[in-house]
């Protein structure tokens, strides 16, 4: 069964922020349907690129998260092909929970 899949990163503001690093998040949309999962990594906001969904900068910070959340993409995709593979239902929830625990 084919279905539309778009991952995004994004950073989570909290109500309570002031400054400094934000958590970064991965939001999962299947179908219309979202799921979102922490990445356990975080960024300054006027480091991270919106339209890229990437970190900015060429230090090896940057490049050592921009390479993590390559992998995680990675990661994610390859659980959809699986689901698809072995024709599992895929929705946005049990996309996230096999990557959570994969």
């Amino acid at each position: 069964m084919r279905t539309n899949i778009n991952l995004l990163f994004y950073l989570k503001k909290r109500s309570t922020y002031k400054n400094g690093p934000v958590a970064i998040y991965l939001r999962f949309t299947v179908d219309g349907q979202r799921a979102e999962a922490s990445t356990g990594k975080t960024c300054d906001p006027s480091r991270w690129n919106t339209q890229a969904d990437r970190a900015i900068g060429t230090k090896e910070d940057a490049r050592t998260l921009n390479s993590y959340l390559d992998t995680l993409q990675a990661k994610a995709q390859e659980i959809h092909r699986w689901m698809t593979a072995n024709d599992e239902m895929v929705t946005a929830e049990s996309l996230k929970n096999r990557f959570i625990y994969w």
